[in-house]
């Protein structure tokens, strides 16, 4: 990935992952839900073009 341009103020927002309440506590969606994060909180960097 290569930055083109800095990114733009205004469409700065944190991500959030979502599911529905009764699923929440689902073995599966937990596991998956705890994936992405620790995936993505180690991809930070990269997204915010420090690396």
């Amino acid at each position: 990935m290569v930055r083109v341009h800095e990114p733009l103020a205004e469409l700065k927002v944190g991500l959030w992952l979502l599911t529905h309440p009764d699923l929440r506590r689902v073995a599966r969606i937990r596991a998956l839900m705890v994936y992405l994060y620790e995936e993505l909180a180690a991809l930070k960097p990269l997204f915010e073009g420090r690396r």
